[in-house]
């Protein structure tokens, strides 16, 4: 800080008396000076939000695989959807939060059919909403990781079928002990 002062003083000094340059040196000195005690809370609040984007966008996706319908959600042609289809999209415009609102259909090999079904999932959005403006479905990349009930119903089924009967370890009770 002296030597600063000192260099500001002595150009200051053998300056001429019109020299602008001498003020403009003034402001770009005390401009880093400022700068430099600020140092680094300049930098914080961009690191704070540098350190939470990527629990922003994990929060984003969440949303959006919970609110996927899959192509189990809609029968072969992709027209309508099945009963599990209108149950989701009753349970997304219901349900959650009002901020996450928003439909997602997972895309298929072929655009038609995936235009088909966001057509299909907004037909059936609109009849749901009473009150306000159905969310518009859009498609993503993410694939749904749901089944046919018919598949979870044969998976359970078996479980329970093939299950073995509780029992007790045969063997008497231990002797007692004096």
């Amino acid at each position: 800080m002296k030597r600063t002062l000192v260099l500001v003083a002595t150009l200051w000094a053998a300056a001429p008396a019109g020299a602008f340059w001498f003020e403009e040196l003034y402001c770009y000195l005390e401009t880093h000076r400022a700068e430099n005690n600020r140092w680094p809370e300049q930098y914080i609040e961009q690191d704070r939000i540098n350190a939470a984007a990527p629990f922003d966008i994990m929060v984003r996706n969440g949303w959006r695989r919970q609110n996927l319908l899959g192509s189990h959600h809609f029968t072969e042609d992709g027209a309508e959807l099945t009963r599990a289809g209108e149950l989701r999209v009753q349970y997304i415009l219901t349900q959650t939060p009002p901020d996450h609102r928003q439909i997602f259909v997972e895309r298929s090999l072929e655009a038609e059919v995936t235009q088909q079904r966001i057509d299909t999932a907004n037909a059936f959005a609109s009849t749901i909403v009473l009150a306000g403006v159905a969310p518009q479905a859009q498609d993503t990349h993410i694939l749904s990781d749901g089944r046919p009930a018919t598949v979870v119903d044969f998976v359970n089924s078996q479980y329970q079928q093939n299950m073995r009967i509780p029992t007790l370890p045969q063997g008497g009770a231990p002797a007692p002990t004096e």
